[in-house]
């Protein structure tokens, strides 16, 4: 049996036609996950591509072709599938997006896996031997964190990423955001074993461990327990954290003990009313020039996330936040538009007020207008958020950021500004991807 597993990107993200480079590439771990659960019996020959690496080759041979899709992917995910379908293979999509679009996702494969794939990834495969393939695959057990392994890395190509050795300690988010697709795609805090995830972690061979999880913190004894344990191995980590964990200092103690060297946390809005009308309650009354100065105080960077498009802003808010970014001291800023997913209570509200423009997936990136605002034009949030991103990587952003750094940061923050700069800088340019009429409305 000759399974093909792909990775599709979107158009920002593409090999070659992006404007991704390496020092902004973290290995995924779907693929190599999948390809771990496969049963040794089936004697599979298994290849997987990373649309952001390296080009599809329409030509490889396969009978079963596995493609996982976000939203932002999904019209690549339906164009690959059709094409390899054309072919005579079998296609089967998981993922987010065929999750919460299933019926739309049917049009394009011969099956869809919903949800986690741990127990019905192996049961598709012997079905699809055994000539019985189903429509549908969808675990309704309680799931068993216990089941989740250690991908296969053997086809991660380390040269091609920053982060090659990323980790998964736990899925889902326990905030409840309206913009996130957490809490639909993950029903619940999910934590792995401690003793798995440790395992995992020696067995790398690199001083630097990515974690991809949304949120770290999500149950803060397990994460107390899980860094005490990660401490013992002398690495170093980054990953991502809501700004409650300075509400904790045992927490954030522990954390900073265990190496980490840097977080990616959800600032959001310099607003109180985009907080609250968007559910980002862990970031109300907190102040974040002390949140940042606590986390710099435990040697840790921060990079910190700005979202524009939020139904209490109004033109200002591009000029407030823009002064707010150059005088503050966090490391890295990241800004992204306001994007109702699908599946989302937000995607729900505005698609019930009419106020999706647009339903090509591959504009939904958190880097393009999907929607009306309601107080401007989406045209003026575009330009907008374009002069934020230019401002805050001006170079004169760089070196007031440099002024207040340590020495030893320094060319960590001058080599991830000039990543981010590059990114960001022409992300306006690249312009999108045209998708079917019927995805259009």
């Amino acid at each position: 049996m000759k399974i093909l597993l792909i990775h599709p990107q979107n158009y920002l993200q593409r090999y070659e036609t992006g404007i991704y480079g390496r020092g902004l590439r973290y290995a995924p771990l779907t693929m190599p996950t999948l390809k771990a659960l496969i049963p040794l019996d089936l004697k599979a020959d298994v290849r997987i591509v990373d649309e952001m690496i390296e080009n599809l080759d329409f030509n490889i041979s396969a009978d079963l072709v596995g493609i996982t899709a976000i939203t932002g992917t999904a019209n690549r995910a339906f164009e690959i599938a059709d094409r390899f379908r054309s072919k005579g293979a079998t296609v089967v999509l998981g993922g987010v997006h065929p999750t919460l679009r299933t019926e739309e996702s049917l049009k394009h494969a011969d099956a869809v896996v919903r949800g986690y794939a741990e127990r019905s990834w192996p049961v598709l495969l012997r079905d699809f031997a055994a000539g019985r393939l189903k429509k549908v695959y969808e675990d309704n057990q309680p799931f068993d964190p216990s089941l989740i392994i250690a991908p296969d890395r053997s086809a991660i190509h380390r040269r091609d990423y920053l982060g090659w050795c990323t980790v998964e300690m736990s899925r889902g988010c326990s905030n409840d955001c309206e913009f996130c697709i957490s809490h639909r795609f993950h029903p619940s805090y999910i934590c792995r074993r401690i003793e798995d995830v440790i395992a995992e972690v020696k067995s790398l061979q690199s001083k630097i461990v990515f974690f991809l999880d949304p949120n770290l913190i999500g149950d803060k004894e397990h994460a107390k327990a899980f860094f005490k344990e990660l401490a013992k191995l002398n690495k170093w980590w980054v990953g991502c954290a809501s700004l409650d964990i300075v509400d904790d200092p045992e927490l954030l103690s522990l954390i900073a003990k265990s190496g980490c060297r840097g977080l990616l946390m959800g600032f959001e809005s310099v607003r109180r009313e985009a907080l609250e009308s968007s559910r980002k309650t862990q970031n109300i009354g907190k102040k974040y020039s002390d949140v940042i100065a606590i986390l710099h105080e435990h040697g840790i960077m921060v990079q910190a996330c700005f979202v524009f498009g939020f139904d209490t802003d109004d033109k200002s808010v591009f000029s407030e936040t823009i002064d707010y970014i150059l005088n503050a001291k966090f490391d890295l800023p990241q800004i992204s538009i306001y994007t109702p997913f699908p599946g989302t209570p937000l995607f729900d509200r505005l698609e019930n007020e009419g106020r999706i423009i647009t339903q090509n997936w591959s504009l939904y990136n958190g880097q393009n207008v999907v929607f009306r605002p309601l107080n401007m034009t989406a045209k003026e949030l575009e330009r907008g958020v374009d002069l934020v991103r230019k401002r805050a990587y001006s170079w004169g952003a760089l070196s007031r950021r440099l002024l207040v750094k340590p020495l030893w940061v320094k060319p960590l923050v001058i080599l991830s500004y000039l990543g981010f700069r590059f990114y960001q800088y022409r992300i306006a340019k690249v312009g999108g991807e045209l998708a079917p009429a019927k995805n259009t409305i």
